[in-house]
């Protein structure tokens, strides 16, 4: 009960619910559309209200994100890993541009800019999205790379030397179905034994598809849409109630 209230006094947890919600909305107007009944067009256009007022609600909740962002991209300067640096800090500038540009879009919906160009700064605000999660990625293969070289390192050291005989074409091949095997089991061991980085590649990886739809580089329909943001949103509620889950720095 305690976790919860102090989740629910967070305006991100209060956003991240709102989120959760309107992709819910989403998923279940995908699955009224696809059954293509007559009578679920009004229960269709209410999800789709709902799924509008969530969505401005989000970015009221938004106001004012941007600093914070940029808060966030000064104290990333100072890691000592080039790489992270690097990384966060671009992840947290483009985050604050794709805020700017999202508190730009309430305004406009809700009247206070009568005149914007809707579509003109929506479609702006996903590139900024998407560039943001493109870095997020990166981030978190340079840190599996990272997990990946220890534990390869670790296994050698454990491992007695042995002369390696020459093998024609056909032992090569086994070879290194064999390597790519060990690669693999090694990838799933160091994913389950670091749950923040895998469930923080697992919330990147879902949250891709939303731009790369908006933007038209990716047709992957509103219910893969709508799953992904449902399933995004409810990693990213687990980690507020659990912040031993996101990952650091």
């Amino acid at each position: 009960m305690e976790a919860w209230v102090r989740f629910s006094a967070q305006s991100q947890a209060r956003e991240r619910l709102l989120r959760a919600a309107q992709y819910a909305c989403a998923l279940a107007g995908a699955a009224l559309s696809r059954a293509g009944s007559g009578d679920n067009s009004g229960i269709l256009s209410r999800l789709q209200q709902l799924e509008a007022h969530l969505s401005l609600g989000r970015k009221l909740l938004r106001l004012g994100g941007s600093a914070e962002a940029l808060g966030g991209a000064q104290r990333s300067l100072h890691l000592p890993d080039p790489v992270l640096r690097f990384c966060l800090t671009l992840s947290h500038l483009n985050r604050a541009l794709y805020l700017a540009c999202d508190n730009v879009l309430w305004a406009g919906k809700s009247g206070i800019l009568p005149g914007l160009a809707l579509e003109k700064w929506s479609q702006r605000s996903f590139r900024y999205y998407l560039f943001a999660l493109v870095v997020n990625l990166s981030r978190d293969a340079y840190e599996i790379r990272v997990l990946l070289e220890r534990a390869e390192a670790a296994r050698k050291r454990g491992k007695s030397p042995e002369n390696r005989p020459q093998l024609g074409a056909e032992g090569r091949t086994q070879r290194l179905r064999l390597h790519l095997r060990l690669q693999l089991l090694l990838l799933l061991r160091v994913l389950r034994e670091n749950p923040p980085l895998l469930l923080d590649l697992l919330r990147n990886a879902c949250d891709l598809v939303i731009p790369l739809e908006k933007l038209g580089l990716w047709r992957s329909g509103p219910g893969i849409v709508g799953f992904c943001g449902l399933a995004s949103s409810v990693l990213s509620i687990v980690t507020i109630l659990h912040p031993w889950l996101k990952l650091k720095p």
